[in-house]
């Protein structure tokens, strides 16, 4: 009885099994988004024979989701500067996991997502990306619901399993997974200079190009992106395009030298064309077709987001 009462004692101050799982979940002012988050996240924990933490990170100044009710397996995070590459950057920091599961505050998972994401973390994978669908609280005007899918979903054409990273630039860092090790590579992993998005790209970038990382394809690791109904605007898209347009020559210029200057000249010429053609093709097509006038004023758009890269700001 004593062997066994010294074994339960032992058990009792033994430290908890560190998380094999870390996932990384920025938030910012959107509070009501996260009952119905960890209420998925933990149904999908149960089912699964691994310790995993949620690391929700705070980076409202004023700490707004601080007073909502959370899961033992939630650690509360409050990073005080605001922007998104310094709200990942402290998620990762605090994160204790093997591997780090980045999951945005309006991403639901769907049922299967954390298994294909552990399974992956098994083989050894150390870059991985799951799919991505709108879920639309309300139907879109129907003129919107193409350009609109665009920007909310991940559909790639490649085999479960592929390697994708020459597809990167269809990639985020939403609904995605990096072994620690991988991630230590780029320190820190996302650029500051990215605090009004893009940080993923440049991330990815680096773990191709210097590392030659491999980026996996796991439609199985789906997730649904709740698209607003403020977002679901035109007004929305053309800024959404417009900054693109920047980041692509935003990155090209922080690639420095010959290379990334003459990169720069070559998109901010594209940006020119797409501009003037494409603005065009859109005046052209708006008596003819609401959809074909809207896709070519985004493209547009774009073209002029790239013309004016450089008044892009670094942080939201």
């Amino acid at each position: 009885m004593a062997f066994a009462d010294k074994d339960l004692d032992t058990a009792a101050v033994r430290p908890p099994l560190a998380p094999a799982l870390s996932i990384v979940v920025p938030t910012f002012r959107r509070a009501d988004l996260l009952p119905p988050l960890f209420r998925a996240v933990a149904a999908q924990i149960a089912a699964l024979d691994l310790p995993v933490e949620l690391v929700l990170v705070d980076n409202s100044p004023e700490g707004s989701a601080r007073p909502v009710p959370a899961p033992d397996f939630v650690r509360y995070i409050h990073e005080p500067r605001t922007g998104v590459a310094q709200a990942r950057n402290r998620g990762v920091a605090e994160a204790r996991g093997g591997h780090v599961i980045f999951l945005d505050d309006d991403e639901l998972p769907a049922t299967g997502w954390l298994s294909a994401f552990a399974a992956a973390a098994a083989r050894g994978d150390r870059a991985v990306f799951g799919a991505v669908e709108p879920l639309y609280p309300q139907d879109p005007p129907a003129a919107l619901r193409a350009p609109l899918d665009r920007v909310f979903s991940r559909r790639l054409p490649a085999a479960p399993g592929a390697e994708v990273q020459h597809l990167r630039a269809y990639l985020g860092s939403g609904n995605s997974m990096f072994s620690r090790d991988t991630l230590a590579l780029v320190d820190p992993p996302f650029d500051t200079s990215f605090n009004a998005g893009g940080e993923d790209v440049w991330l990815f970038r680096r773990l191709v190009d210097r590392h030659g990382v491999p980026m996996i394809w796991r439609p199985d690791a789906l997730v649904q992106e709740i698209v607003p109904p403020r977002r679901a605007t035109m007004a929305f898209l053309r800024a959404r395009r417009f900054s693109d347009g920047q980041l692509r020559c935003k990155v090209e210029s922080d690639t420095g030298g010959i290379r990334g200057a003459a990169r720069v000249a070559l998109w901010m010429a594209v940006g020119a064309a797409q501009l003037g053609l494409l603005g065009l093709a859109a005046l052209a097509t708006r008596p003819l077709s609401e959809a074909r006038s809207v896709r070519f004023q985004l493209s547009a758009v774009g073209g002029l987001g790239k013309l004016l890269w450089w008044r892009r700001k670094a942080s939201a």
